[in-house]
C-alpha cells in the first residue's frame, strides 16, 4: 500500500528525488517475485535473415534447440515493431531487469541493430493466475523499414506473420506520436498475418490454435497530452481502433488526422489488445541513445513503473504454445481446448509454416534493376538445359522399360503401359519441380513475379517439346520390340539368305545389307567381356566403316555403325561365334545399326589372317570346304551358356 501511495506522491511531498531509484528497486523485487531459473541467460538466433531482401527466412539450429530442449508446457512472448523503438530494451527491461537486462543486444545508432529473429538461449519461470509455473521464452526481432540492412516488404510481412504464428503474447512497440501511419501500418502488418494464413490453409496446413493477445506498448509517451484529453490508456486504444471515426480531443492525441483506411484487423487477429504507455527512460539524450550502458538503478522510476505495466500485461492469462483439438484456423479461446505441445512438436510445426506459409508483398515486384534483362536471360538458359536434361532421363527410361518388357505376353503389354504411364506422371511434375528449383536460386527473391511467370511459360514449353520426344520414342520402341520379336523367330540361316538374295547385284563397290537397327556386335562369350567384337574407331560415315571392315581381314561379314556416338565403328572378329555380329542376339544399343557385308575385299585376297580365320572356322563346323565351313560356322546355333547383359538405370522422383 505504501509503494502505491508512493506513486501518486509529488517530489516535495516525499522530500526529496534521491529516494525515487531506490523505491523502484525495491517495487521491481516485489514485480519480479514470481521469476526463478538459472540466470545465465543470453540471445541465439532463431531465424536467420535471407541473402536477397525478399528471401525466405532461414532457420538456425542454435535457435531450434533451444525450442527442443523444452519438455514441459511453454509460452512465447515476442516483441515486434519499427526499427530503433526500444523492442529490445523494452524486453529486457521489463522481463530479464538486473544482470541480464541487455540479453537482447540493444542498438546506439540510427541503424538497425537487430538481425532476423532471436530468442533466450532459455526460458523465465512465471507465476501464473492458478498458482502453477509457466516456462517463458522470449523473443526480439528486427524492426521494420531499417537502414543498413538487406530488407523489404516482403521480409517484413514474412517475419511478421511467423512471429504471430510462434507467439502467446505480441509486443508491437511503437514510439510517440502515434498517428495514421502507425495505425496503417500495425493494419499492414495484420493484413499479411492473414495472408499468411491463407497460404498454410491452401497448402493443407491448417494453423489449430487459439489467437494470441497483443501488447501495444508505446515508448517516450508524454504522458500529459493523454491527461490533457481527458483520456485513459483504453481510451487510446479505442480512438486507434475507431481512428476513421475520430474526432475531438482523440485527433490531438493521435497528432493529427488518423484515418485508417481499412477495417481493423486486429480484432480479427488477436483474442484481446491492451495499449501500454511508456515513458521517456531518463531526461539525458546521451543515456537514452546508450541505454545499453547504463543500468535500470539510474533510469527513471516513471519508465521503470511503465516497464513493469509492459510485463504484467504480457504475462497477464498468459497460454502455452498448443494444439486445439478442434478444427479450424486461429479459433478464440473459448472454442479451442488446447494441447500443450513440447519443443520437438513445435519445431516440427514452425518448420512446416516456414516451408508453406511464405508470402510475397505485391509492391516489391516492382523492381527496376538494370542487370534484370541479363538475369533472366541467364534464368532461361539454364531453365532450358535442365528441362532437356529431365526429359533425357526420361527418354533414357522409357526405353529402358520397353527393353525390359520386350518379349510378348500380358504381363508385359502392362509393364510397358505402366511405364508409359510413369514418364508421363514425371513429365507432368515439370511445373512443379522447376518453380522448387527457381524458390532455391537468388533469382526468385530479386525477380519473384518475373521469374515465376518465365519458370511457368518454359515448362509449359518443355512439357510439350518432351511429350512428342517421348511419343516418337515408345513409337520407336513398340516399333523394335516387334522387328526383334520376328528376328529372334527367323533362323540365322534364313535370315541371310534372304539378305544375300536381297543384296544388290555388285558393281565394283562395296555390298553390304542392313541387318537390325539398335543392334551391335556386342559380345559377351563367357563372361569374358567383349572379346569378339573388334573396334576400329570413332569419327567414320557408314560408308568409311563398310570400307574399314572390307580391308580388316580379321573381321567377319557382320559390321555395326553408330551415328549418333561419334561415327562408332566395329565388327564381329572372323571365325568366332560372333563373325556375323550374331554371338548376342538380344543385345540392344539405341541409335546403333547392324549389317551384313556380302563381298570385303579380304574375302578374295586370301591373306594369311583370312586363311587362318578360314581354318578355325573348318575345324569348329567340323568341315572340310573352306567356303561351306565358314557359311556352316556363320549359321550355326552355339549352345554354350550366354549371360544376360544388365542395363543399370537411374530412378527419379
Amino acid at each position: 500500500r505504501r509503494l502505491c501511495l508512493l506513486r501518486r506522491c509529488s517530489a516535495a511531498y516525499m522530500g526529496t528525488r534521491a529516494i525515487l531509484p531506490l523505491l523502484a528497486l525495491l517495487e521491481v523485487g516485489l514485480a519480479f517475485g514470481g521469476l526463478s531459473g538459472d540466470q545465465g541467460w543470453h540471445a541465439v538466433p532463431l531465424f536467420r535473415k535471407p541473402a536477397v531482401s525478399t528471401g525466405q527466412l532461414e532457420l538456425v539450429e542454435e535457435g531450434l534447440n533451444v525450442l527442443r530442449a523444452q519438455t514441459e508446457p511453454f509460452a512465447i512472448v515476442s516483441a515486434v515493431g519499427p526499427t530503433r523503438t526500444g523492442k529490445s530494451s523494452i524486453l529486457g527491461r521489463a522481463f530479464f531487469r538486473g544482470e541480464h537486462e541487455n540479453i537482447f543486444e540493444v542498438g546506439s545508432g540510427v541503424t538497425s541493430h537487430t538481425g532476423g529473429v532471436w530468442i533466450a538461449s532459455q526460458p523465465v519461470e512465471v507465476k501464473v493466475a492458478d498458482g502453477s509455473t509457466l516456462r517463458v521464452l522470449f523473443i526480439d526481432t528486427e524492426g521494420f523499414s531499417g537502414v543498413g540492412g538487406i530488407t523489404s516488404k516482403t521480409y517484413e510481412a514474412n517475419l511478421f506473420g511467423l512471429v504471430y504464428l510462434l507467439s502467446s503474447v505480441v509486443i508491437f512497440n511503437t514510439m510517440f506520436p502515434v498517428d495514421a501511419s502507425t495505425v496503417a501500418s500495425l493494419n499492414a502488418h495484420a493484413s499479411h498475418a492473414l495472408s499468411m494464413l491463407q497460404a498454410l490453409t491452401d497448402s493443407g496446413q491448417l494453423v489449430q490454435k487459439a489467437k494470441p493477445r497483443l501488447v501495444w506498448s508505446i515508448q517516450s509517451f508524454n504522458i500529459y497530452n493523454l491527461h490533457n484529453s481527458g483520456m485513459a490508456a483504453t481510451d487510446l486504444l479505442a480512438a486507434l481502433r475507431n481512428a476513421s471515426r475520430a474526432s475531438g480531443a482523440g485527433i490531438a492525441v493521435l497528432g493529427g488526422e488518423a484515418a485508417s483506411s481499412s477495417t481493423w484487423l486486429v480484432e480479427r487477429l488477436f483474442e484481446q489488445q491492451e495499449l501500454v504507455t511508456v515513458r521517456r527512460p531518463h531526461a539525458s539524450d546521451e543515456v537514452v541513445a546508450n541505454l545499453a550502458k547504463y543500468n535500470s538503478t539510474i533510469l527513471s522510476a516513471d519508465y521503470l513503473h511503465d516497464a513493469d505495466q509492459v510485463r504484467a500485461a504480457a504475462m497477464h492469462d498468459l497460454k502455452a504454445v498448443h494444439r486445439c483439438k478442434e478444427a479450424g484456423t486461429v479459433l478464440t479461446l473459448s472454442e479451442c481446448t488446447p494441447q500443450p505441445l513440447v519443443g520437438t512438436d513445435f519445431v516440427a510445426q514452425v518448420s512446416l509454416w516456414l516451408k508453406h506459409g511464405y508470402i510475397l508483398d505485391r509492391s516489391d515486384l516492382e523492381l527496376d534493376t538494370a542487370d534484370e534483362a541479363e538475369t533472366l536471360n541467364r534464368l532461361r538458359e539454364r531453365n532450358r538445359k535442365w528441362f532437356d536434361e529431365q526429359c533425357a532421363t526420361l527418354n533414357e527410361e522409357l526405353r529402358t522399360k520397353f527393353y525390359w518388357y520386350r518379349e510378348e505376353s500380358a504381363d508385359n503389354a502392362k509393364l510397358r503401359d505402366e511405364a508409359v504411364a510413369a514418364v508421363d506422371k514425371m513429365m507432368k511434375g515439370f511445373h512443379g519441380a522447376a518453380l522448387s528449383r527457381l524458390v532455391e536460386s537468388g533469382v526468385f527473391w530479386k525477380f519473384p513475379g518475373k521469374g515465376a511467370m518465365l519458370v511457368e511459360a518454359q515448362a509449359d514449353q518443355a512439357m510439350q517439346r518432351c511429350k512428342e520426344t517421348l511419343d516418337g520414342t515408345r513409337r520407336h520402341m513398340e516399333g523394335w520390340t516387334a522387328s526383334h520379336r520376328a528376328t529372334k523367330a527367323t533362323p540365322a540361316q534364313e535370315l541371310f539368305k534372304k539378305l544375300e538374295a536381297e543384296a544388290p547385284e555388285p558393281s565394283g563397290g562395296l555390298s553390304y545389307k542392313l541387318v537390325a537397327e539398335d543392334s551391335s556386335c556386342f559380345s559377351n562369350a563367357g563372361g569374358a567381356g567383349d572379346i569378339h567384337r573388334l573396334h576400329l574407331g570413332n569419327g567414320m560415315t557408314l560408308e568409311a566403316c563398310a570400307e574399314a571392315v572390307s580391308k580388316k581381314c580379321e573381321c567377319g561379314r557382320g559390321f555395326e555403325h553408330d551415328k549418333g556416338n561419334d561415327g562408332y565403328c566395329g565388327c564381329g572378329m572372323a571365325g568366332t561365334p560372333n563373325t556375323d555380329c550374331t554371338e548376342s542376339d538380344d543385345d540392344f544399343s539405341y541409335g546403333s545399326a547392324r549389317y551384313i557385308m556380302f563381298n570385303p575385299a579380304c574375302l578374295n585376297q586370301q591373306s594369311e589372317a583370312r586363311k587362318r580365320a578360314l581354318e578355325q572356322a573348318n575345324a569348329a563346323a567340323g568341315g572340310e570346304d573352306g567356303g561351306g565351313a565358314l557359311a556352316a560356322a556363320v549359321v550355326k546355333d552355339y549352345d554354350a551358356p550366354k549371360k544376360r547383359r544388365q542395363v543399370c538405370f537411374d530412378v527419379y522422383d
